[in-house]
C-alpha cells in the first residue's frame, strides 16, 4: 500500500471572507470586527485536525486524493455547529473531513461584532494527498523570494497592546469626512495591508470599500499605524498580510 501524507492547508481567513455578504437574516456573519480564534491559534487547529484525520482505506486503495473545504459556524458560545461540505472530492474523503471538524471539541474564542459575540461562518480546507506532496506549501503565501508575503504563519502579527488597543487607536485616529456626514454615508471599510518583517505597515489598500471619502480616510488611518510585533514563521520574522475593518457610523 502506498504511503500517504495528509496536508492541512492554511486556514481561510482574510482570503475567503469577501466571497459572500454577511448573512444577517440568519444571524450568521462572514466578516466581523473580531474573527473567531481557536485555542492556541491557527497552528494548534491545524495540528488538532491532522491528529484526528484517518485517510479512508477505500480512498487510498483507489488512489483518490484532493482538497475538501468544510464550512461551519462558530456560535456565540465558541462551539462548532452546522458543519457541511462546501466543496468536496469524494464521498469517503468528504465524510472523513466532516467527521474531523465535528470531532473538534475545544471551545473557540467566539467572533464579535460591535463588541458582542455573534455567530460567524468559517471555512477550513483539508487536503488529502497520497505520497510526498509539498506542492501546496505555497498556498500560505504569495510572491517569490524577497517579495514573498504570507497569509498564515506560526505566530501572526500583533498590534502593540493587542486587538483592543488597535480598535481604540483606529477610533481615536479616524475623522469622519464632512462630505460623507452631509450625505448620510455610512458603512464598514475593509483595509488590507502587509505587516513587514520589521513591524512596519506597508502596501495598504482597500479590500472592500463603501464610498471614496470613507475609503480614503480608512486608508489614511491604516497607513499611519505604528509598528507591530511582526509575524513569525519557522522562527523567523516574515511579511504577513492582514485585514482590518473600520466602521463609520452616523450618530
Amino acid at each position: 500500500m502506498r504511503k500517504f501524507v495528509l496536508i492541512i492547508l492554511g486556514l481561510m481567513l482574510t482570503m475567503s471572507v469577501f466571497a459572500q455578504e454577511d448573512n444577517k437574516e440568519k444571524g450568521v456573519f462572514q466578516v466581523v470586527d473580531d474573527m473567531p480564534v481557536y485555542p492556541g491559534g491557527d497552528m494548534a487547529l491545524r495540528n488538532d485536525i491532522a491528529s484526528l484525520v484517518k485517510y479512508p482505506v477505500v480512498a487510498k486503495e483507489n488512489g483518490i486524493q484532493g482538497k475538501v473545504y468544510v464550512s461551519f459556524v462558530v456560535n456565540k458560545e465558541g462551539k462548532i455547529e452546522d458543519a457541511k461540505i462546501a466543496r468536496g472530492v469524494d464521498p469517503s474523503i468528504d465524510k472523513e473531513a466532516l467527521r474531523v471538524i465535528n470531532a473538534l471539541d475545544k471551545t473557540w474564542k467566539p467572533g464579535k461584532e460591535d463588541g458582542e459575540p455573534v455567530k460567524v461562518s468559517y471555512t477550513v480546507p483539508i487536503k488529502f494527498a497520497l505520497g510526498e506532496d509539498k506542492s501546496d506549501e505555497k498556498k500560505t503565501y504569495y510572491g517569490e523570494g524577497e517579495n514573498k508575503v504570507y497569509y498564515i504563519v506560526d505566530e501572526m502579527p500583533q498590534f502593540p497592546g493587542g486587538d483592543e488597543a488597535l480598535r481604540k487607536y483606529i477610533a481615536n485616529a479616524v475623522t469622519y469626512p464632512d462630505v460623507a456626514q452631509k450625505n448620510g454615508i455610512a458603512g464598514k471599510v475593509y483595509i488590507s495591508f502587509v505587516v513587514e518583517k520589521d513591524g512596519t505597515v506597508g502596501n495598504a489598500r482597500v479590500a472592500r470599500g463603501v464610498d471614496p471619502s470613507l475609503d480614503k480616510e480608512a486608508l489614511r488611518v491604516v497607513k499611519a499605524l505604528p509598528k507591530w510585533k511582526p509575524g513569525v514563521d519557522k522562527g523567523k520574522p516574515v511579511p504577513v498580510e492582514y485585514t482590518v475593518p473600520i466602521n463609520f457610523a452616523l450618530q
